[in-house]
């Protein structure tokens, strides 16, 4: 039976990778503010401004010098879904079409230096060897039975398991595209937005592809994730799955699941129980219904409970061939 394995920003945070958006804003990538734009008419070029509008990169400049904890894609769904935004409180249905495509111009330029600089971090960071993620990413690939691997990161996954010394073969999925192709698929889920910012949305990507992570993640009789907080970009591919464990019918044990969530610390361990709760999960169902369990990586305190996944990995002679 084929495995699932899922990694999120965590896995290669845990490698020392700066890959989060708070990294990109600090950087020398993060792109400069949109000018205002010349337009031609009967006598000439006319510098048009919009001074009263919420502009997307004042709007998210505002965010990424307030919050601690800067989610780009979390910035995009709150500028172009809500009637109102901002502390401006300035109604966006007024926004004209110049706007609007000064808007979509700086999204763009973000998408292309998010590449840019996640490229750069990729081929010139120091990676950390003595790490969880390392060892995982190790043991999942020596299982032998993991032929179901995703990657919500941009990152080259293959490219990073050769630098960790990993030299066996093995094929993985990207949801979001790779910087080494400059496929990253940058933007929103499937919430509606207001009329021209449907660019937005990460299916309007010609890079974004069909993938079978649900119909996966229901064969598999064990299942890792590794740094992934189910927020509310991505939690739409699970939300199925999980409500179908824990709404579902009573499982037998020798039936059950073993899925495992590797990440941070309890503070990140509670934050990925609230994002499930949040979503309308069971989580008292949801243990009761599978060998779920969540490993924090910078302590001990589920000492056992690694010992017995590297030893279940181990011994695939379990699972159904």
């Amino acid at each position: 039976m084929s495995n699932v394995f899922v990694i999120g920003n965590g896995f290669d945070i845990d490698l020392g990778l700066k890959t989060r958006y708070s990294d990109f804003t600090k950087s020398s990538f993060w792109p400069s503010a949109t000018k205002d734009k010349a337009v031609a008419n009967d006598n000439g070029l006319v510098k048009v401004s919009y001074p009263k509008l919420p502009m997307l990169d004042k709007f998210i400049q505002s965010a990424k010098d307030k919050e601690n904890w800067f989610d780009l894609e979390k910035e995009l769904l709150a500028y172009t879904k809500n009637e109102r935004t901002g502390e401006t409180n300035y109604d966006t249905r007024n926004e004209v079409q110049g706007m609007v495509e000064q808007n979509v111009a700086y999204f763009n330029k973000l998408h292309n230096s998010l590449n840019n600089y996640i490229l750069d971090i990729q081929n010139n960071s120091e990676i950390n060897k003595d790490c969880r993620a390392k060892n995982v990413l190790s043991a999942v690939i020596e299982n032998g039975y993991f032929e179901n691997i995703y990657s919500f990161n941009y990152t080259n996954l293959i490219a990073l398991a050769k630098r960790l010394g990993i030299t066996q073969d093995f094929k993985y999925y990207h949801l979001h595209g790779n910087v080494s192709e400059g496929t990253i698929i940058l933007g929103v889920d499937e919430t509606p937005l207001r009329k021209g910012y449907e660019i937005f949305h990460k299916s309007s990507s010609r890079y974004y592809r069909s993938h079978n992570l649900y119909n996966a993640l229901t064969a598999a009789e064990e299942i890792v994730i590794f740094g992934l907080s189910f927020g509310s970009i991505d939690y739409s591919y699970f939300d199925r799955f999980f409500k179908q464990i824990s709404e579902g019918e009573s499982i037998a044990d020798d039936k059950k699941q073993y899925i495992t969530v590797f990440t941070r610390d309890d503070k990140s361990r509670l934050n990925i129980i609230s994002n499930l709760r949040n979503m309308g999960i069971n989580i008292q169902r949801l243990y009761a219904q599978s060998h779920f369990q969540i490993i924090c990586n910078s302590d001990d305190v589920e000492k056992k409970e690694l010992s017995d996944f590297y030893n279940r990995l181990k011994k695939p002679s379990y699972l159904t061939i």
